[in-house]
């Protein structure tokens, strides 16, 4: 691939990251309004199922069939998903939303990490810098408004990130032999078959399933479980693991604009220095691209 090719690729990684950002940020607000009538396993499992039928429909109508995703690497995949869905659901049934999201900032060291462990991708001076930027920006847009009165849901909170990364490094090395689609709809086929069956084995799960968190939940699983995955998995093809979630770092920012219009929140200068440190996070790997895949 030439230089010129390969910038545009990068360009169209970073965008398609962007508009996915712009989905998944729905997502928590959402999700957290279901958890007031669903519980955690349900949530997870209606999620995973929502999504895929989503994604199905999607394959069938443009593809007319399912290509089987023959790597036993998907397996792994369904699997992270399945506990990084469920621990998510337990966090943000303790904490606000805010707070799961300050605290998830983490998962871009996890990212970084296991993609240069098992993708060999490389992190470079100015990657270094990114992270810092963009951590210090998260930590300055979401202080004063975390919440962190459960033990519990923080440890939830730093372990379901581990969880993601691992499943976008997966999904990182699936979608260099197939289709995007075709991984993100295993991806979830899988965790609900899990979940499903978990649910089971925990008293009470499916005891009572009000209408109205189901319809949160559907609108989670469209913006985020579908439509923000599918932008991201696409994007994996021309940007690295960690790169794209650099960009990916602006997810705080998102939240908070959008929480404004349900929570209580002031817009201050800490909020709008925070933000730009985003923002420049986002420029840096924007400018200093050389170096992507």
């Amino acid at each position: 691939m030439n230089t010129v090719s390969k910038r545009r690729g990068t360009y169209l990684g970073i965008e398609l990251n962007l508009i996915s950002l712009l989905f998944s940020s729905i997502s928590p607000v959402l999700n957290k309004f279901s958890l007031v009538s669903l519980n955690a396993v349900v949530g997870g499992v209606l999620t995973s199922t929502f999504a895929a039928l989503f994604n199905l429909i999607l394959i069938m109508v443009t593809y007319r069939k399912v290509a089987i995703v023959k790597d036993k690497m998907v397996l792994l995949l369904g699997i992270t998903n399945t506990v990084g869905v469920l621990l998510q659901y337990i966090a943000l049934s303790m904490l606000s939303p805010v707070t799961v999201t300050l605290i998830a900032r983490i998962y871009l060291v996890y990212v970084f990490l296991l993609g240069g462990l098992f993708l060999k991708e490389r992190i470079h001076g100015w990657d270094y810098v990114a992270i810092v930027i963009c951590i210090a920006g998260s930590i300055l847009v979401s202080s004063g408004r975390a919440q962190f009165d459960s033990a519990l849901g923080i440890l939830c909170a730093f372990i379901y990130p581990f969880m993601y990364a691992a499943n976008n490094v997966i999904a990182k090395y699936l979608v260099h032999d197939d289709h995007p689609a075709d991984v993100l709809f295993f991806n979830h086929l899988i965790s609900a078959l899990l979940l499903l069956s978990a649910g089971f084995f925990i008293p009470h799960t499916y005891s009572s399933v009000p209408l109205s968190g189901v319809a949160f939940n559907f609108g989670g699983a469209f913006f985020n479980g579908f439509l923000s995955l599918l932008l991201f998995y696409t994007s994996l093809k021309y940007i690295t693991a960690g790169k794209a979630n650099i960009v990916r770092a602006l997810g705080p920012l998102v939240v908070i604009i959008y929480s404004y219009f349900f929570f209580p929140i002031t817009i201050n200068l800490q909020i709008i220095v925070g933000a730009l440190l985003l923002i420049t996070a986002t420029a840096i790997v924007t400018i200093k691209q050389k170096d992507a895949i």
